[in-house]
């Protein structure tokens, strides 16, 4: 739904183009994160996909449609997008009702389908419709105005989000919470998101494809499991961290470690704790430390399936370090 193809960027008097050459695509449905350290270019890609800055080379397609053709109208084409930003950028003289319906007043949609709207969209990012419709944004919290932001980008049912370090703002564990909601809402809207942090572990968390870059260049673009198991080079791995095997149990299912159902009465016996079949691998780990034992169990549906071993663990980890170049 998203397609960059060698797109450049070069702002006045700078030494080196914002964006080099950069080509990736978003898939519709898809989250796709944008990770790298600050001035590597991933907000200047944003604001090009929108058409607030245009590309000096390279082109830019959106559901199809080349934005650098006269055809397509700038105004038009923001009106298919969803802008969230880490500023938020509610407009702070206005109530919470007015700054999610901002939207669809200018398509002038019916005042009751503006009503109804908003009062779905807060309930939506969770919060409550009777108590902050009437509520100015310096009345809520960091994290409240962050979901008010998220729910005036939704307001009129864009097809695709950009998303500029949305939840950067606010506490770790605000943050958390934003993003575990996020994931439950896209789970349900299936929309096209260009997600921008600085955070690998976010990106890890949020995206279905990461794209890392490093000053203004495409590093490596792949799926999670990808970028973790196969760092494309020394910057891929710094920016990764020293806890890539943590992580890449943090995206493995427990099924895919455990090994057949014990055989025995006094097997099932040694199986003194348990993870979920659909479980992050992870958590068996720390149950094998927090209850200083080498097994875990594996159940599904109430029925031990399986268990997961510490050479399980330890041989999945080597076995994936060993395919990394």
């Amino acid at each position: 739904m998203i397609v960059l193809e060698n797109v450049t960027k070069t702002f006045p008097n700078a030494e080196r183009p914002a964006v080099d050459g950069v080509n990736f695509q978003v898939e519709e449905g898809h989250i796709c994160v944008l990770v790298g350290p600050s001035g590597c270019g991933k907000t200047t890609i944003l604001r090009m996909i929108n058409r607030l800055i245009e590309p000096d080379g390279g082109d830019i397609y959106v559901r199809g449609q080349r934005l650098q053709d006269d055809q397509v109208d700038p105004n038009q084409l923001r009106r298919q997008i969803g802008y969230v930003i880490q500023q938020i950028g509610l407009l702070p003289h206005r109530t919470i009702e007015q700054n999610v319906a901002l939207v669809p007043k200018l398509l002038n949609w019916p005042e009751e389908d503006i009503r109804r709207r908003v009062e779905e969209l807060l309930e939506m990012v969770g919060l409550d419709p009777d108590q902050v419709r009437d509520q100015y944004p310096l009345q809520l919290s960091g994290g409240m105005m962050q979901r008010v932001g998220v729910a005036r980008a939704l307001a009129a049912d864009p097809p695709i989000m950009l998303m500029d370090e949305p939840f950067g703002a606010v506490d770790p564990i605000v943050r958390a919470r934003l993003q575990d909601e996020f994931l439950r809402l896209q789970r349900e809207m299936k929309k096209t998101i260009c997600f921008v942090t600085h955070d690998i572990n976010e990106a890890i968390k949020m995206g279905d494809q990461i794209v890392v870059l490093n000053e203004g260049r495409v590093v490596q673009v792949g799926t999670p499991m990808r970028i973790l198991s196969h760092p494309a080079d020394g910057f891929v791995q710094d920016l990764i961290g020293i806890e890539r095997e943590i992580k890449l149990l943090e995206l493995t299912r427990a099924e895919v470690l455990m090994t057949s159902k014990p055989s025995t009465s006094v097997a099932k016996k040694e199986v003194a704790v348990s993870v979920q079949a659909v479980e992050p691998a992870q958590r068996a780990l720390e149950l094998m430390m927090k209850h200083d034992t080498d097994i875990v169990g594996v159940h599904q549906h109430g029925e031990l399936v399986g268990v997961i071993s510490w050479d399980d663990i330890k041989k999945y980890i080597k076995n994936i370090r060993g395919d990394a170049p």
